[in-house]
């Protein structure tokens, strides 16, 4: 049962990213494809050979490794790479996972570097601080909302869905999203939905993340 609800869970993050998140549906849909397209030229490769690749600064792919089969959140942490936009999952010290991330985007919105500790995981989840204003069908009439602004008639206020939530910095935690190559979000790290959900099964509340 649980397995079939991760699986309706992963499919409702790939369907929902063009209407979740804040920057317009097309882009979104657009970050969807990337990402499938991506997956569908995956090729066998070691560690060295994908970061060394000639794009591995501007892909969207990510990397498994032995050490993904291992379970121990307690000897896990999460590296987020700022300059690279990449993220690795390290357990017992091993790689298991490098993949793409979405950071804060400049300007007042930057994510922190330093080390921190995961304090919350939910697997729905939708923010108090961004989302869109929506009528009494809970149709999107504009985006880009926050609760301080006035609301057009008619409209209250929804939060942006962030599913597979996982806070480690205040009111920033890493969550599905789409993910573009440059920093783009309101501070959080946006990781695709494939790579998140295997993060939000291998940690667990003070597993070790560094961002830097």
């Amino acid at each position: 049962m649980k397995g079939r609800f991760s699986i309706i869970l992963f499919l409702s993050a790939l369907s929902c990213l063009s209407a979740c998140q804040q920057g317009g549906g097309r882009g979104f849909m657009n970050a969807d494809a990337w990402e499938l397209a991506s997956r569908n030229k995956r090729v066998a490769r070691t560690f060295e050979e994908f970061i060394s690749s000639e794009n591995y600064g501007m892909s969207r792919d990510m990397w498994r490794g032995n050490a993904l089969q291992m379970y121990d959140p307690k000897h896990s942490r999460v590296e987020i790479l700022l300059a690279e936009q990449r993220g690795r999952l390290f357990i017992h010290d091993q790689i298991a996972m490098d993949f793409p991330v979405c950071s804060g985007r400049v300007g007042g919105h930057e994510t922190p570097r330093g080390r921190f500790r995961i304090t919350e995981k939910k697997r729905e989840h939708r923010s108090t601080l961004y989302g869109n204003w929506v009528n009494a069908n809970d149709d999107v009439v504009q985006t880009d909302a926050t609760p301080g602004k006035k609301a057009p008639a008619g409209t209250h206020f929804r939060g942006a869905l962030m599913p597979y939530w996982m806070r480690f910095n205040g009111a920033i935690g890493m969550h599905v999203g789409s993910v573009y190559r440059s920093g783009a979000s309101h501070g959080c790290v946006r990781i695709p939905p494939e790579a998140c959900s295997i993060l939000f099964d291998k940690l667990a509340v003070g597993s070790l993340v560094i961002v830097k």
